[in-house]
């Protein structure tokens, strides 16, 4: 049921519209098929939920192209979820939705500059294979993961990975420098961390989508400053 089959798939009505629309210029592949649904509805949790279809994005324009899909009025209760895969182990990845999964072809590592100490890479890139290349140069990914031959870059991310060594060298997030995120509506939004008394200045080129999304972020933190302080251990 790949694609040409969902036709036959019992797909909620708005679901299937969905599909058939996105198909006209998507490269990647669709799979409703039972036997895929029923993989895709179990992760490294004790929850199951079943997915109405599994999506492989073969690359960003893809992921840009279901956005701005969804995005429109008709499929906005229709509901994406990406996966990597699939370690977490709170349920992070499963719906009873649309899963996008990332780990099939967004899996490159584009670049490893040395001198920097620095690697850009898609999400679905396992950990186990960015610290294989960055071993020739002495280098490695932290922290270290009891998943790590199947955990994917985007997921440690998503989740904020910890695993030992967390103590020594920080979260996922102490390791990541910038972010290229694909927004609803299609839109690229390339971000790092800003410094609070500054951020307003950082983000001039920002869309106005963009800069109401900084805005929300920024509120939020501050008015649960104390609590954010009180509730999670600082590195």
């Amino acid at each position: 049921d790949l694609v040409t089959g969902v036709q036959t798939c019992a797909l909620p009505i708005l679901t299937q519209q969905f599909i058939e629309q996105l198909q006209s210029s998507f490269e990647g592949e669709i799979d409703c098929s039972e036997a895929t649904r029923q993989v895709f509805s179990t992760d490294n949790s004790i929850y199951q939920y079943h997915p109405q279809a599994i999506i492989y994005p073969k690359h960003q324009h893809d992921i840009e192209m279901i956005m701005r899909l969804v995005s429109e009025h008709q499929y906005q209760s229709v509901v994406l979820t990406a996966r990597g895969g699939g370690t977490g182990t709170n349920g992070q990845s499963l719906t009873n939705g649309i899963v996008i999964d990332v780990s099939r072809h967004m899996n490159k590592i584009l670049s490893i500059d040395v001198q920097q100490k620095k690697a850009i890479v898609q999400a679905g890139v396992v950990k186990d294979q960015l610290n294989a290349e960055l071993k020739k140069y002495g280098l490695f990914f932290a922290p270290e993961l009891s998943t790590s031959n199947r955990a994917t870059i985007g997921g440690m991310i998503n989740t904020d990975a910890s695993g030992q060594g967390s103590c020594r060298y920080g979260k996922t997030h102490h390791h990541v420098t910038r972010l290229s995120t694909v927004l609803r509506g299609g839109e690229i939004l390339h971000s790092q961390a800003l410094k609070r008394e500054s951020w307003q200045q950082q983000i001039l080129d920002k869309t106005p989508f963009q800069k109401n999304l900084y805005h929300q972020i920024f509120t939020v933190a501050k008015i649960n400053q104390d609590i954010i302080k009180n509730s999670f251990p600082i590195m």
